[in-house]
């Protein structure tokens, strides 16, 4: 098992489930992964982290009710750590990437860009002060890959290799 204090630019260092269910959610998750809840409220979604060995893996939150009504289904966010959100934000849009979200506080935890590449998927970029991200690294049932489903490779690997 690694622990991990810090993520290095580009790589990913956050997921987090944006759920309608937040019951099913814990139930599948816990029993899937051996994940532990960890409940706190944040208003306005109920948040919740997973745990492993004492070390978050995870997030889950509500989908807001205006998401759930414009049809956005559950879905996980991955979060992609940076130096400076403000400074991704900033090259990605000069990738032709949409700035879904531009650079906010996350209370003292970080600042994050909410981003589109041009190939439509979503991600964050996610600038690390108090909260890192993934505590743990290495085992079963810690974050190990990403795939990018895209409807155009070329396009999402010319503005991958970019590193925003």
């Amino acid at each position: 098992m690694l622990r991990v204090e810090k993520h290095v630019p580009g790589d990913f260092c956050w997921i987090e489930l944006a759920t309608t269910d937040q019951t099913a959610a814990k139930k599948f998750y816990s029993e899937l992964f051996g994940w532990d809840i960890h409940e706190f409220t944040m208003a306005p979604n109920d948040f919740f982290t997973f745990k492993m060995d004492g070390c978050d893996v995870a997030a889950a939150y509500t989908l807001p009710a205006e998401q759930r009504s414009q049809g956005v289904p559950a879905h996980w966010n991955l979060y992609v750590a940076v130096e400076n959100a403000d400074a991704a934000a900033g090259r990605a849009a000069k990738l032709e990437a949409k700035v879904l979200a531009a650079p906010f506080d996350v209370f003292d935890a970080g600042r994050v860009a909410v981003l589109q590449d041009p190939t439509g998927a979503v991600f964050s970029a996610w600038q690390a002060k108090r909260y890192i991200g993934f505590g743990i690294k290495g085992v079963p049932g810690a974050f190990c890959v990403a795939d990018l489903s895209t409807p155009d490779q070329e396009a999402a690997s010319r503005f991958y290799e970019q590193r925003c």
